[in-house]
């Protein structure tokens, strides 16, 4: 990386990766209040949403631009949240100096020479000296779906990077995502389900295992001290009992269930519930599209797919390896072959 050099808690940046409704609240609310660890207590959306809305912008325009989007949620405030931040009790950061945080931002983006990378160090850093996590912070810790979609960039920006990437037996996914999402489909989930498995995969080939982990949901609550064992050697920080009591910003956390369940802790509630809240089609369906990746990672099916069924996976699976072809070849026509 160019420009001013980053000091070492710059560099030691950590981004929780997987599918949404995976279990990524879950992992954040445990490292939270971990006296070594900055933790963001929002998704920040960076790289999908916050870094494409900057640079429409003049140069000298974009820090403002992040750094408002970035800390805005810090000014959520009880009785002024949407009603889909106000279904969740934890969502009030009247805490928080959230003027603080923004005038902590302006100081550090002031050296970020152009470089998007040092913006969202910038944000989260400002978050921490606002909290008062900075003296023995040694690694920040950045939430958001699909992260595992811009592994590459995130390891060109800081080689000191780790990411954890959370996977959830897909039925248990699916049965949550489509409360939020009830137009999707089971193929569709499975699909998207499948390339974020897929990208995991790649991103811990190509980067290695001590800098790329893939972390099952389900462990992180049937082996939650195997888990955290994990997490510290991963981490390289200090075994804490704030590891096993999650929180957003310091405060007790109770969970982010899409079924309006409020936890006390780690919590079994959600383990297993698609056989109950999914018709029996449903679990099917994702189970003949998804076979191959729920066995390597050690989620039983149903029952022993049938020969027909275990093609009518293999048919699902290759029509949509076709249409993400055609999409693709669509996209280099219309960019000029480039």
């Amino acid at each position: 990386m160019s420009g001013v050099e980053l000091t070492s808690l710059e560099q030691n940046a950590t981004f929780i990766c997987g599918h949404p409704k995976s279990g990524t609240s879950l992992l954040r609310g445990m490292l939270d209040s971990h006296p070594q660890l900055i933790v963001f207590p929002e998704e920040t959306k960076f790289f999908r949403r916050v870094l494409p809305a900057a640079v429409t912008h003049a140069i000298d325009e974009r820090p403002r631009v992040v750094g408002e989007r970035i800390l805005q949620v810090l000014a959520w405030r009880e009785g002024s949240l949407s009603p889909g931040q106000a279904g969740f009790r934890d969502r009030d950061y009247s805490h928080i100096d959230h003027k603080s945080a923004l005038e902590a931002y302006r100081r550090r983006s002031v050296a970020w020479q152009g470089e998007p990378s040092r913006l969202l160090v910038a944000a989260i850093l400002a978050y921490g000296e606002a909290t008062g996590r900075l003296a023995q912070a040694k690694r920040w810790v950045e939430k958001s779906p699909y992260n595992e979609r811009y592994a590459t960039r995130i390891f060109e920006w800081w080689p000191q990077a780790r990411c954890l990437h959370v996977v959830r037996d897909p039925r248990d996914n699916y049965a949550s995502y489509l409360r939020k999402h009830p137009d999707w489909t089971p193929e569709t989930f499975a699909h998207s389900w499948r390339q974020s498995a897929l990208l995991g995969w790649k991103n811990h080939r190509r980067f290695g295992a001590e800098r790329y982990r893939i972390v099952r949901y389900e462990d992180l609550i049937l082996r939650t001290e195997e888990a955290i064992a994990e997490l510290v050697r991963f981490l390289e920080i200090e075994d804490s009992p704030a590891l096993r009591t999650p929180t957003r910003a310091g405060l007790a956390w109770t969970g982010n269930s899409m079924f309006g369940e409020a936890f006390d802790g780690i919590s079994h509630s959600p383990l297993g519930r698609h056989a109950k809240a999914l018709p029996q089609a449903d679990n099917l369906e994702i189970e003949k599209q998804l076979e191959p990746e729920m066995m390597r990672l050690g989620y039983s099916l149903t029952r022993p797919l049938t020969r027909t069924e275990r093609l009518a996976g293999r048919v699902g699976r290759a029509r949509w390896v076709w249409r993400r072809f055609r999409t693709a070849g669509r996209s280099r026509t219309a960019s000029g072959g480039k």
